[in-house]
C-alpha cells in the first residue's frame, strides 16, 4: 500500500451542545497518536485473550506481544476492545485457513486489512474504498459477511 494511506476511519467529534449531531471526517492514520496507558495491569483472562489475538495476527500485524498488551492497556474499556479484536480473529481465521502457505502471505495481509477496516467503518464503505490486490470482490464480501460486530467509529473528544 502507498505511504500516504488514507485509513477510512469515521471519527465522531463529540459536540459540546446538546442535540447537535456529531460530525464525521476522514483523516490520515499518521495524524492519530497513541493514547496514554490507563490500566497499569490487566487480568489473567484479558491477557490470555490478548495472547490469542497476538498469535492470530503476528504474521500480518508484526508488533511484539508486549506492545500488543500495552495497546490494550491504553484503552479505557479493554474488554470491549478485546471483544472487537476477537471477532476480527474469528473472521481472519476463517478466511486465512483457506489461504495457507508462504506464497499467500500477501493475501492474508490483505484479508487482515479488510477486516481491520471493517472494524471501524461500514461494509459498504470498505468495499467502495478498498483497492483489492490479491482477493476478489466475491472473497472480500464473504470475509466481510463473517464479521459479526457492528460498526463502531473511533470517538475523539475535542475540547
Amino acid at each position: 500500500m502507498k505511504n500516504q494511506i488514507l485509513l477510512f476511519i469515521c471519527i465522531a467529534i463529540i459536540s459540546c451542545k446538546e442535540g447537535k449531531k456529531p460530525t464525521y471526517e476522514n483523516i490520515e492514520i499518521e495524524q492519530i497518536g497513541p493514547d496514554p496507558v490507563v490500566h497499569e495491569s490487566l487480568t489473567e483472562e484479558q491477557l490470555e485473550k490478548i495472547k490469542e489475538i497476538y498469535n492470530a495476527f503476528k504474521e500480518v500485524y508484526p508488533i511484539s506481544l508486549q506492545e500488543t498488551i500495552k495497546n490494550f492497556k491504553r484503552d479505557h474499556h479493554p474488554d470491549k476492545e478485546i471483544e472487537l479484536w476477537s471477532a476480527m480473529v474469528t473472521s481472519y481465521k476463517k478466511a486465512s485457513s483457506k489461504n495457507k502457505g508462504e506464497d499467500l502471505l500477501e493475501k492474508r495481509k490483505e484479508i487482515f486489512r479488510l477486516i481491520l477496516m471493517r472494524s471501524v467503518t461500514s461494509e459498504e464503505d470498505v468495499l467502495k474504498n478498498l483497492d483489492l490486490q490479491t482477493i476478489t470482490k466475491t472473497e472480500a464480501k464473504e470475509i466481510l459477511d463473517s464479521y459479526q460486530i457492528d460498526k463502531k467509529p473511533i470517538k475523539i473528544e475535542t475540547h
